[in-house]
């Protein structure tokens, strides 16, 4: 049987570092359609002596963490800078035809790189929100 992806549905994720009064994430899983748009930016399949052979792209994997954040973060709760919560921020971005809310740059920016590391590889995951990555 195939599980479809959750499209919509969100959860609560605690970095594994942080215990102490730690910053909830709010994240969901990558559709279908933008996680193609991403895997097409890894690499193309290119004709070769008549058959079809996978050629990678030069592969960032910071850049494709923030991507993978930038559409597959929701939200977050007790992110506070200088004794004030970070706003969560988003605007629209055209993937394909479909017009989605990401993440905001500025929004981005102030997320450490470790973070955006752990949420990247937690979002990617198989496309679906499960109890098994429930962290809280």
């Amino acid at each position: 049987m195939i599980n479809p992806i959750a499209v919509g549905q969100t959860l609560e994720y605690t970095l594994k570092k942080d215990i102490n009064n730690p910053t909830i994430w709010i994240i969901g899983p990558l559709d279908s359609i933008t996680k193609g748009k991403m895997i097409s930016q890894y690499g193309k399949v290119e004709i070769i002596d008549g058959k079809p052979v996978y050629v990678e792209k030069d592969n960032d994997a910071a850049m494709n963490n923030f991507s993978i954040v930038k559409y597959g973060l929701k939200g977050f709760k007790n992110f506070i800078l200088n004794g004030v919560e970070v706003e969560f921020k988003t605007e629209k971005e055209k993937v394909f035809d479909h017009e989605i809310d990401v993440v905001a740059e500025e929004t981005l920016k102030q997320i450490p790189l470790f973070a955006i590391a752990e949420l990247a590889n937690v979002i990617w995951g198989e496309n679906e929100v499960n109890e098994a990555l429930r962290k809280n």
